[in-house]
């Protein structure tokens, strides 16, 4: 059974304020952060009935190389469903998209990322949803939650909340369905109700909903914005820590418009993703001419 050693719990200070940053991104190079734990339950099944692997989502998705990796270890093919591949990504990979490739991915242009309808009723696949969004992710977070509690207690930590942006919620909404203490979040791919009906899709119970943290100012997703760029930087320099690109600005964006007002110590869990920073850095450099 693969088991995950517990990431460390850093205590960092920004801006003035102590904040605890949870370094899932240190948990396994190939399955770090939130999708170590979203596929923390298929690494631990036998899936040597199957002959596939299907999902979709974007072209440099995160949970994209994880299911490489994990469809490589099980001796698995891996097909994958996404909207568009742009000619330049086709002709440059980077990223993601390229270490999938490398691990055998087959990756199919999609509308709307519709998964083959065949595919999805094939005795031998399995289907895992967008970002891990099912309730097998929970198996993996509870861990993730039972780590939170000792480090809350071992560091005495007084009246703590947790952080973490969102994509389709998986990670947040099993935290707080699992935790005694108050989980938010924010969203990054779609507005706030996409996230709530993300929510819906795997549990009935909204009562257990983590609670959502807005901004005036819309961030679109994968969309370089000079400003969250500034910031990621910023967080590198002033905490030492690198964060992934795609979410981790917009979420620290929107959680140091709230943090003075929410009462208590944060804790912010960083997801990983750090491998999608080799194309998120290509396009900036591009769009922008920065130096990193």
């Amino acid at each position: 059974m693969i088991q995950f050693h517990p990431s460390p719990l850093e205590k960092k200070t920004y801006q003035n304020k102590t904040i605890y940053v949870k370094r899932d991104d240190l948990l396994d190079a190939d399955f770090s952060g939130n999708k170590a734990r979203k596929f923390h339950y298929f690494l631990n099944q036998d899936l040597s009935q199957l002959k596939r692997i299907i999902s979709s989502g974007s072209n440099q998705s995160n949970a994209m190389y994880s299911l490489s990796v994990l469809a490589k270890m099980k001796g698995l093919e891996f097909i994958y469903f996404c909207d568009h591949i742009p000619e330049f990504l086709k002709t440059n990979s980077t990223g993601n998209y390229k270490y999938s490739l490398q691990n055998g991915m087959k990756i199919y242009e999609s509308p709307n990322r519709e998964v083959d309808a065949s595919m999805q009723k094939d005795e031998v696949s399995i289907l895992i949803e967008e970002g891990g969004r099912q309730r097998e992710s929970e198996f993996g977070i509870k861990i993730l939650a039972d780590e939170l509690i000792h480090d809350i207690h071992i560091n005495h930590i007084k009246n703590p909340y947790i952080f973490l942006p969102s994509g389709t919620g998986t990670t947040a909404l099993y935290l707080q369905k699992n935790l005694p203490i108050r989980v938010y979040t924010c969203s990054t791919v779609g507005d706030d109700e996409y996230l709530r009906e993300q929510w819906r899709m795997v549990e009935n119970d909204e009562t257990i909903f983590p609670r959502i943290l807005t901004s005036q100012k819309k961030y679109h997703y994968g969309k370089l914005e000079l400003d969250l760029y500034t910031l990621w930087r910023d967080l590198k320099e002033n905490m030492g820590v690198t964060f992934d690109l795609m979410y981790d600005p917009a979420g620290w964006m929107k959680f140091l418009l709230h943090v003075r007002e929410i009462e208590g110590t944060p804790l912010y869990i960083h997801q990983g993703g750090l491998i999608g920073n080799e194309s998120m850095l290509a396009r900036y450099q591009r769009k922008y001419s920065i130096t990193t």
